[in-house]
């Protein structure tokens, strides 16, 4: 390692909190617009602001309010939410290997600023960061920087949202379109075959189950496919000069 990466990298929450800029410039138009939906569909300004500091879930903030002003119940609310973001296992699972000694509050602290856009830069960026300590803190810079940016822009939105009453549609694909660009950055060639099996199943269990579990299903399943290929090949690999010696 070259002293100038080392020195990059000895800077961890630094080098975090810069790459995170990918993210805010993606989130801040789709923040702003969910302030002022926010507003104009009932909450405050800080109620809006209170929903994206505490729930942070993007896309499941505009089901919310669509379904507070469609007057759904809490339980309601929150159970669909819950359903959406059941994803989010899966990433917090994937990013445990980079964390072997991490503590609790670590572990809570680190989760709460997991997001779509988050889990693909952090393991994405984590991969070439020496040492458990540096990567905590790019990680906390990476998920700091977009928390922050989420809920400032919020709350701007909802200052915007008294003067302005303007209707907006389409802003939502903003989150997807941002993480499918970071997802495509960070795809491995090695992978092409348990990303193109994921898409597959996912798209049969979507015409078969109901709800979002499909997703659940269709990546755990290509995942362990994909493992059990992996450990397979790495097997023959090992094993045949052996075979090739006995055939001598």
């Amino acid at each position: 390692m070259s002293n100038e990466t080392s020195l990059e990298v000895s800077k961890g929450f630094t080098y975090g909190l810069r790459q995170s800029l990918t993210i805010v410039i993606g989130y801040a138009p789709v923040a702003v617009t969910f302030g002022i939906l926010a507003t104009q569909f009932g909450l405050t300004n800080w109620e809006a602001g209170l929903m994206s500091f505490f729930v942070y879930a993007g896309a499941s903030q505009f089901i919310a309010i669509e379904m507070l002003h469609q007057g759904a119940s809490v339980w309601m609310i929150g159970l669909t939410t819950l359903i959406v973001n059941i994803r989010h296992v899966l990433m917090s699972l994937s990013v445990v290997p980079f964390f072997s000694e991490r503590t609790l509050s670590w572990s809570l602290g680190l989760a709460q600023g997991l997001t779509d856009e988050t889990f693909v830069l952090n393991t994405r960026v984590l991969k070439d960061v020496v040492g458990e300590e540096n990567r905590r803190r790019v990680m906390l810079g990476i998920n700091l920087g977009a928390f922050s940016s989420w809920f400032v822009f919020t709350i701007l939105g909802g200052l915007i949202g008294k003067w302005l009453p303007i209707q907006f549609s389409g802003f939502q694909f903003a989150l997807l379109a941002l993480f499918i660009i970071l997802t495509t950055m960070s795809l491995s060639e090695n992978n092409y075959l348990t990303y193109l099996l994921a898409a597959i199943l996912a798209i049969v269990f979507k015409l078969l189950i109901p709800g979002k579990i499909y997703l659940i299903l269709s990546v755990a399943l290509a995942a362990g496919i994909g493992a059990w290929w992996r450990k397979k090949k790495l097997s023959q690999t090992i094993n045949q000069p052996k075979e090739d010696n006995r055939n001598v």
